[in-house]
């Protein structure tokens, strides 16, 4: 029996119908050199590595009453056969198609009664490919620790020795015995009896915290716009979200995106929310309804020590403004070098004192009621937003990577949407790529195809302006052409500059 982590918990007491809290990840493999690869292999190689990753043959359960947080018990009646699934992509098989089939499967909720997870198996992708796609509830881990499964589930070569038995997870394995209901609420006292010293704790660092943070507006350090932070603009997606998803995805070299940090002394992550900000305005202008202040993004953090590849969540936020607000993509890109310096100040201050999760100091019961109330009369619309949106980065390895003998070709991530967010941008780096993962409610977003698509063309427009030449040919993940080559007709069919956003398919 483990018991979940406060954020951990927090993730399961804030899933509604609407507020799914799951996360995906699709992956493009190209079987060319892999003949036999297929989906007996996927099951084959997944239940090979099961024995390294005993979490996902864990399931929930839950205390009485919600009166503690729940824990993980080893699952009796796991069957690798309930979690692995396969679909046939319709045809044509093109990157829109498999889009089309996957988003119903991020639109749907993971089952508690067994391990919260899922993987699909895609064929009929054009050229051969096939789509993975892996969904997991978020308090089953959080990006660096998916990042971790994927190095336990993905291979540096085609064909590595064997971990484990091809068939050792697929019979029944010896397992811990069930807690029952009375020992599970018997143990719960102590919490519920140190409740109020938690609350007592919790509020007494953040008024510490709050000590810090007057400090630090008095000093002369570098400071945000705390304007632009505590009171995000609204635009149309930034409203109650729905159950429905859908995803959208493009890619831009890793090499080029680094040559052009290095021409502006940035990082990886500050040229990404420079082209991310530049497709979100391009989107918001097409649509006349760019506002006139920054949006501004929440920056998953990871608070997780060196060498820390445990699957559990350890993650913070920082709140930063994206200069979407600046048409020059020269001066967005210094603008939001200036504002994430800022953010790290306002973090450093925040560490002094952490305050840990809410979900830490008051019991499920209470969080889950709130945030119930919470959906139920949709309050989060009457209160001012700090964020527009969530961009992640997960960073992967600069080498080849395989599945089961077959070459990745491309990672596309699908992560949580809160309430009054409908998007959230995902981007993973491996090999010399970024790929960029767009999850949307299309409800509020109506086609993010437009968001994707105009990521290649914010890189090819920054490295024109700073005279870096033309982008770097990036292997299209479905084989049809490189991404710079596909930015490249859709521009000469519609005679438009490379500022602009691709026309409406």
């Amino acid at each position: 029996m483990r018991r979940l982590a406060g954020t951990d918990s927090l993730f399961l007491a804030g899933e509604t119908p609407s507020w799914h809290q799951h996360v995906g990840g699709l992956t493009i493999v190209d079987p060319s050199e892999a003949p036999e690869f297929g989906f007996d292999t996927l099951v084959r190689t997944v239940s090979e590595r099961l024995p390294l990753i005993e979490k996902l043959t864990w399931r929930l359960k839950s205390v009485p009453l919600d009166l503690d947080r729940a824990v993980w018990i080893d699952d009796p009646d796991f069957d690798i056969a309930n979690h692995i699934w396969r679909t046939t992509v319709p045809s044509p098989g093109g990157p829109r198609e498999v889009a089309s089939s996957v988003s119903p499967i991020l639109g749907t909720q993971l089952d508690r009664s067994k391990p919260l997870w899922e993987m699909w198996y895609l064929d009929g992708i054009v050229n051969g490919r096939i789509g993975i796609l892996m969904k997991f509830h978020h308090c089953l881990l959080d990006g660096a620790a998916g990042g971790s499964l994927a190095a336990l589930l993905l291979d540096l070569e085609p064909f590595p020795p064997l971990v484990a038995g091809p068939n050792e997870w697929l019979a029944p394995h010896e397992v811990e015995p069930e807690p029952s209901n009375a020992r599970l609420v018997v143990d719960s006292l102590i919490p519920i009896a140190t409740t109020p010293l938690r609350v007592a704790r919790y509020f007494g660092s953040l008024a510490l915290r709050g000590i810090d943070l007057g400090r630090y507006v008095a000093s002369s350090r570098p400071k945000p716009d705390m304007g632009a932070i505590l009171q995000a603009p609204k635009t149309s997606f930034n409203a109650p979200i729905g159950p429905r998803r859908e995803i959208a995805f493009s890619s831009v070299s890793l090499r080029d995106t680094k040559t052009v940090a290095s021409h502006f002394e940035a990082k990886v992550n500050d040229i990404a929310l420079a082209l991310i900000s530049g497709a979100l305005r391009a989107y918001l202008v097409d649509r006349d309804e760019l506002p006139s202040t920054s949006l501004t993004a929440g920056i998953p953090i990871s608070i997780r020590a060196k060498g820390d590849t445990s699957l559990d969540n350890q993650l913070s936020y920082t709140t930063v403004p994206i200069a979407t607000d600046i048409d020059d993509p020269s001066e967005r890109v210094r603008a939001i070098l200036r504002h994430t310096a800022a953010a790290k100040e306002v973090n450093r201050v925040f560490r002094q004192h952490p305050i840990g999760s809410i979900a830490d100091t008051a019991p499920p019961f209470v969080l889950s009621g709130l945030l119930r109330l919470a959906y139920q009369t949709h309050v989060l619309s009457y209160v001012p937003g700090m964020m527009n949106t969530i961009i992640s980065n997960v960073p992967g390895p600069p080498v080849p990577l395989y599945l089961g003998g077959a070459r990745l070709t491309g990672i596309f991530s699908a992560s949580v949407l809160l309430d009054q967010m409908g998007i959230n941008v995902t981007l993973f780096t491996f090999q010399d790529r970024v790929d960029f993962g767009i999850h949307a409610d299309p409800d509020l977003v109506e086609d993010p195809w437009l968001i994707a698509d105009a990521i290649p063309t914010q890189l090819a427009e920054l490295m024109a302006e700073i005279e870096l030449g033309d982008p770097t040919t990036v292997e299209d993940a479905f084989g049809i052409a490189s991404h710079v080559e596909l930015q490249q007709e859709i521009m000469r069919a519609s005679a438009i500059p490379a500022a602009g956003l691709p026309p409406r398919r």
